[in-house]
């Protein structure tokens, strides 16, 4: 998790000995789309995620299947997962657990598809070259600046149309337009594709 007041501790402890984790965010990207792959095995996946995150000549690859799906998992959690694992229940006065919606909420972006928009907006908000910075920027640092960018750059401007509801009453031209622009922006369709935020 991201904390302002916390030390980020990149390592993770196996049998009393801590192994950095490589957690740039064009490290993490590539670990997302990687898993995404349907031409590789489960166990490749695992060999290659663990290679990617602990470096290639890591000694982890030697430990069983089990204790590195283990490992990946704790990691893929802490880092990856981090939002989906921390959302709590929400209850009613009564007590009563309050239906979730949150399946409903459609993924309005794509750190794939959108890579280019994401990219100038980092230059125009911040003067960050993401490019320069592969390697550098910490992911939770990267996901940090992503949501705070500001309204004028171009990637919140797309995300504002993609996410455009026509009011209620009005028919007119800025409707039509809006509706153009949605289509011009608008995601594939694909569902293997959607990002994990």
């Amino acid at each position: 998790m991201f904390s302002l007041y916390e030390e980020l501790n990149d390592e993770h402890d196996v049998n009393g000995t801590k192994h950095p984790i490589n957690v740039s965010f064009d490290n993490i990207l590539n670990l997302i789309d990687m898993l995404k792959e349907k031409k590789l095995s489960d166990r490749l996946k695992l060999d290659f995620a663990i290679r990617m995150l602990f470096g290639k000549d890591t000694e982890l690859v030697k430990l069983s299947g089990e204790e590195q799906l283990e490992i990946f998992n704790c990691i893929f959690e802490k880092y990856v997962m981090q939002d989906q694992v921390e959302k709590t229940v929400k209850y009613d006065r009564q007590g009563n657990v309050m239906p979730s919606y949150e399946a409903d909420i459609k993924q309005n972006y794509s750190l794939k598809y959108d890579a280019e928009y994401i990219y100038a907006s980092f230059v125009q908000a911040y003067g960050i070259d993401l490019i320069e910075y592969q390697g550098k920027l910490h992911w939770f640092k990267f996901k940090a600046l992503l949501g705070g960018l500001p309204e004028e750059t171009k990637f919140r401007q797309v995300l504002a149309i993609r996410t455009w509801e026509k009011p209620s009453s009005e028919k007119n031209a800025h409707e039509k337009e809006m509706k153009k622009l949605q289509e011009i922006y608008a995601l594939p369709e694909d569902k293997e594709e959607s990002e994990v935020d």
